[in-house]
């Protein structure tokens, strides 16, 4: 009897996208039968699989304390990334911990969620425009960009999709306009790098709101950056996403994904076999 690793998604986006279609097969190429199922259905699928590869969660953050309640089922020893790994990587004060470490990331702070927290956020760090964004979020859902005198206006904007009690105020970089960079690490060993490139006037580069990936060679330099915030991590992670802009021929951290990130895997080729002979090798072990 084939072992089945089930590919978590969630109840809003169920099936499998062309980057996660091709880690399938390529885990059936290895012997095991795959299995697509909501994170948030029946836990039926999660405890008989031999894995758990989460993927596609990407409504997590409309229910934070269910997706929690969910990652504390799963056996650790056979989910990837493993559960105390994406409990660091949800809250976005992550980022404090490896700017301590000599990570370059932008100017931020975390506030409370109100216009007042946030202008004096904004005079703190001398910024005159800023991104704001929930501490606990994804897919750019309540991403609002701000500028000093428009707060009110910028916090009812993020309120109105997320209610989240804290937001993060990060310095804009319009390095973004010309996309985001993000090199994916597959087994903790770089694998391929991306664009992120949002729509005309759009700052925000997820699909949503008009964003492409495309595949990008990424320089040696920027690969380096990376592989070293992915040594930072907490715990080896299966595969990770590591997104930033360069500035001044230096890498600038904006995200790490070891939640539920695309990975584009059906842009590079031989990706998908990669993740998929990580997991193996994990389940081996």
């Amino acid at each position: 009897m084939r072992s089945r690793i089930v590919l978590a998604t969630c109840r809003a986006w169920p099936e499998l996208d062309a980057s996660d279609r091709s880690l399938a097969a390529a885990l059936h190429e290895r012997g095991f039968d795959v299995e697509a199922a909501p994170w948030n259905g029946p836990f039926s699928p999660f405890a008989r699989a031999a894995g758990v590869v989460i993927r596609a969660t990407w409504d997590y953050h409309r229910a934070p304390a269910d997706y929690s309640a969910w990652l504390d089922r799963l056996d650790a020893g056979r989910t990837f990334n493993v559960p105390d790994l994406v409990r660091w990587n949800l809250d976005k004060t992550y980022l404090n911990a490896l700017a301590a470490r000599g990570v370059a990331v932008p100017v931020s702070a975390v506030v409370e969620a109100n216009a007042a927290a946030v202008a004096a956020a904004l005079d703190r760090l001398a910024l005159s425009e800023a991104v704001i964004k929930p501490v606990v979020g994804a897919s750019g859902f309540g991403v609002e960009r701000v500028s000093r005198g428009q707060e009110t206006e910028a916090v009812a904007r993020v309120q109105a999709t997320t209610s989240g009690p804290r937001l993060l105020v990060q310095e804009f970089l319009p390095e973004v306009a010309a996309g985001e960079v993000a090199g994916v690490f597959l087994g903790g060993t770089f694998s391929h790098g991306l664009r992120r490139v949002p729509a005309a006037g759009e700052f925000r580069v997820n699909s949503q709101y008009g964003g492409r990936t495309e595949a990008v060679d990424l320089g040696p330099a920027v690969v380096s950056a990376m592989a070293t915030i992915v040594s930072h991590l907490p715990r080896e992670s299966v595969y990770a996403r590591i997104d930033g802009v360069v500035r001044a021929g230096r890498f600038v951290l904006m995200e790490v994904e070891v939640n539920e990130p695309g990975l584009g895997l059906h842009l590079s080729a031989g990706a998908g076999d990669r993740l998929a002979a990580a997991v193996v090798t994990r389940l081996e072990r």
